[in-house]
């Protein structure tokens, strides 16, 4: 990883840690009984402001005609910050940063003896969206919540591996090296997501419009997953 791309990472984390920090001493707004709580609240889950940390996987789906994608071994996971605003009582609004590593299984028969097996890329991603609440939230819960939104991911490492294929199985060989991604466009992705959540469970549906593809293959737009909302009750 080069000197900007750690000082980049650098920063996200930073972010992260300054937004979280600036959470732990906010008091809740809303909590008036604070006696039940051991000492002074933080925000809850029901006032304006409210933020946690998130773990997410989401799998391609394969509705691509010339998809490229061994489906078991491919998917995005991310760990980040989440930060949302209440601009009214069943509407927020809310933006989202965090470390993403998508992996992506390549069929290595589609390209030869020396074959391209896999990526890797690791991305800083940031998003935004509204959050629609459909009750059972309180001090400690989130509730029910569909989240509608749009994200933007940009590559600060794209690392390859590749198998090497002989007569002889015995000699079959994996080289992983980073490349360098040559055309700009393939360093950004961008796409449109939903989620519905209850408490610290949510399923993801995201749809990506980047212009990834090698050699004619492409791998699916379409992504369906999980995440694990990591706040305190």
């Amino acid at each position: 990883m080069t000197g900007k791309y750690k000082i980049l990472l650098l920063a996200m984390l930073l972010m992260i840690v300054s937004i979280a920090s600036a959470q732990r001493i906010r008091p809740s707004t809303t909590i008036i009984d604070k006696d039940k709580y051991a000492g002074p609240t933080k925000w809850s889950c029901i006032d304006k402001h409210y933020g946690y940390y998130f773990l997410s996987y989401a799998m391609p789906i394969p509705i691509e005609k010339n998809n490229i994608e061994k489906e078991g071994i491919s998917g995005k996971f991310r760990v980040g910050y989440m930060y949302r605003y209440k601009i009214a009582k069943p509407f927020d609004i809310g933006v989202q940063l965090n470390y993403l590593r998508q992996s992506t299984g390549i069929d290595p028969t589609l390209f030869g003896t020396m074959s391209k097996i896999s990526v890797i890329e690791h991305s800083i991603d940031c998003g935004a969206f509204m959050r629609f609440n459909f009750g059972k939230s309180d001090f400690r819960h989130l509730g029910w919540h569909i989240d509608l939104g749009a994200d933007y991911s940009y590559d600060f490492v794209f690392l390859n591996k590749y198998v090497s294929f002989y007569d002889n199985p015995s000699r079959h060989s994996k080289i992983k090296r980073k490349d360098r991604i040559k055309d700009a466009k393939y360093r950004h992705d961008y796409g449109v997501f939903m989620r519905i959540g209850w408490n610290y469970i949510a399923f993801t549906c995201e749809y990506n419009f980047g212009d990834w593809d090698a050699y004619g293959y492409r791998r699916s737009p379409l992504m369906l997953g999980l995440q694990i909302n990591m706040y305190t009750r």
